[in-house]
């Protein structure tokens, strides 16, 4: 299961959960260092796949 979300407290709560993320930076801004990281980032929804298939 993979949790794909543009808000950091999103991400930060599945991850805590224990599921992967990603995480759609769409403003190009910073990802809150106090929250935990996300598995993959990417700006476009589209470009997912192929973050997903580098990460495997």
């Amino acid at each position: 299961m993979l949790l794909v979300a543009v808000h950091p407290w999103d991400i930060h709560g599945a991850a805590r959960a224990g599921m992967r993320t990603a995480w759609l930076n769409r403003s190009g801004g910073s990802y809150p260092e106090h929250f935990q990281d996300p598995d993959f980032t990417v700006t476009t929804l589209t470009g997912l796949p192929t973050a997903l298939a580098a990460g495997d």
